[in-house]
Protein backbone atom coordinates (compact mmCIF):
# COMPACT_ATOMS: atom_id res chain seq x y z
CA UNK A 1 0.00 0.00 0.00
CA UNK A 2 1.33 3.09 -1.01
CA UNK A 3 0.68 6.41 0.94
CA UNK A 4 -0.83 9.10 -0.95
CA UNK A 5 1.32 12.21 -1.91
CA UNK A 6 1.69 15.21 0.25
CA UNK A 7 -1.78 18.05 -1.22
CA UNK A 8 -0.15 21.24 -1.95
CA UNK A 9 -1.28 24.35 -0.67
CA UNK A 10 -1.95 27.66 -2.44
CA UNK A 11 -2.53 31.14 -1.07
CA UNK A 12 -6.07 32.83 -1.72
CA UNK A 13 -6.30 34.52 -4.78
CA UNK A 14 -9.03 37.29 -3.32
CA UNK A 15 -9.56 38.78 -0.16
CA UNK A 16 -12.75 38.89 2.15
CA UNK A 17 -15.23 36.40 2.56
CA UNK A 18 -16.77 33.54 0.44
CA UNK A 19 -20.42 34.30 -0.70
CA UNK A 20 -21.14 30.57 -2.04
CA UNK A 21 -24.37 31.77 -4.32
CA UNK A 22 -26.68 29.46 -6.20
CA UNK A 23 -26.04 29.85 -9.97
CA UNK A 24 -29.47 28.50 -10.93
CA UNK A 25 -31.72 30.69 -8.78
CA UNK A 26 -29.90 33.76 -10.49
CA UNK A 27 -30.73 32.02 -13.85
CA UNK A 28 -34.31 31.95 -13.14
CA UNK A 29 -34.65 35.31 -12.15
CA UNK A 30 -33.25 36.74 -15.01
CA UNK A 31 -36.22 37.77 -16.91
CA UNK A 32 -38.20 39.01 -13.67
CA UNK A 33 -39.01 42.82 -12.85
CA UNK A 34 -36.73 44.41 -10.45
CA UNK A 35 -34.66 41.23 -9.85
CA UNK A 36 -31.33 42.51 -12.15
CA UNK A 37 -29.58 42.85 -9.21
CA UNK A 38 -30.11 39.19 -8.37
CA UNK A 39 -29.86 37.99 -11.13
CA UNK A 40 -26.43 40.04 -11.44
CA UNK A 41 -24.98 38.99 -8.18
CA UNK A 42 -21.31 38.83 -9.41
CA UNK A 43 -21.61 42.47 -10.02
CA UNK A 44 -24.35 43.32 -6.75
CA UNK A 45 -21.00 41.82 -4.90
CA UNK A 46 -18.74 44.31 -6.66
CA UNK A 47 -20.78 47.26 -5.80
CA UNK A 48 -21.02 46.19 -2.44
CA UNK A 49 -16.77 45.65 -2.46
CA UNK A 50 -16.74 49.37 -3.06
CA UNK A 51 -18.87 50.92 -1.00
CA UNK A 52 -17.52 48.51 1.78
CA UNK A 53 -13.60 48.14 1.25
CA UNK A 54 -13.58 46.79 5.00
CA UNK A 55 -15.68 44.01 5.03
CA UNK A 56 -15.38 42.97 1.07
CA UNK A 57 -17.24 39.71 -0.43
CA UNK A 58 -16.33 37.10 -3.14
CA UNK A 59 -18.86 35.27 -4.45
CA UNK A 60 -18.37 31.67 -6.40
CA UNK A 61 -21.40 30.81 -8.10
CA UNK A 62 -22.25 27.04 -7.27
CA UNK A 63 -24.77 24.35 -9.01
CA UNK A 64 -28.17 23.84 -7.36
CA UNK A 65 -28.67 23.83 -3.50
CA UNK A 66 -31.68 22.25 -3.38
CA UNK A 67 -33.37 25.31 -1.73
CA UNK A 68 -35.25 26.82 -4.66
CA UNK A 69 -37.51 30.34 -3.35
CA UNK A 70 -39.35 32.28 -5.45
CA UNK A 71 -38.41 35.35 -6.51
CA UNK A 72 -34.98 34.98 -4.60
CA UNK A 73 -31.56 33.24 -4.85
CA UNK A 74 -29.90 30.78 -2.20
CA UNK A 75 -26.82 31.98 -0.67
CA UNK A 76 -24.43 30.87 2.19
CA UNK A 77 -21.31 32.77 3.76
CA UNK A 78 -18.97 29.60 4.18
CA UNK A 79 -17.23 31.15 6.83
CA UNK A 80 -19.88 32.40 9.34
CA UNK A 81 -22.73 30.03 8.48
CA UNK A 82 -21.75 27.27 6.88
CA UNK A 83 -24.81 25.09 8.61
CA UNK A 84 -27.00 27.76 7.28
CA UNK A 85 -28.16 28.45 3.81
CA UNK A 86 -29.99 32.35 3.53
CA UNK A 87 -32.25 33.19 1.21
CA UNK A 88 -31.73 37.20 -0.54
CA UNK A 89 -34.81 38.70 -2.22
CA UNK A 90 -33.87 41.84 -2.93
CA UNK A 91 -30.03 43.70 -3.24
CA UNK A 92 -30.79 45.26 0.68
CA UNK A 93 -30.62 41.56 2.10
CA UNK A 94 -26.56 41.39 1.23
CA UNK A 95 -26.59 43.92 4.38
CA UNK A 96 -27.86 41.85 7.42
CA UNK A 97 -26.47 38.38 5.65
CA UNK A 98 -22.74 39.99 6.24
CA UNK A 99 -24.07 41.62 9.73
CA UNK A 100 -24.63 38.29 11.30
CA UNK A 101 -22.58 37.38 14.04
CA UNK A 102 -20.33 34.25 13.54
CA UNK A 103 -21.63 32.87 16.55
CA UNK A 104 -25.10 32.49 15.61
CA UNK A 105 -24.41 30.16 13.09
CA UNK A 106 -25.25 27.08 15.27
Amino acid sequence: MTLPKKLTGYPLTWSGEVLLACRKCQKKLKGERGMRPLSKLKKTVARWNKAHPGEPLHLIQTPCMDLCPKGGVTVCLAQRNRLQLSVLRSEEDLAPLVEIAPDSAV
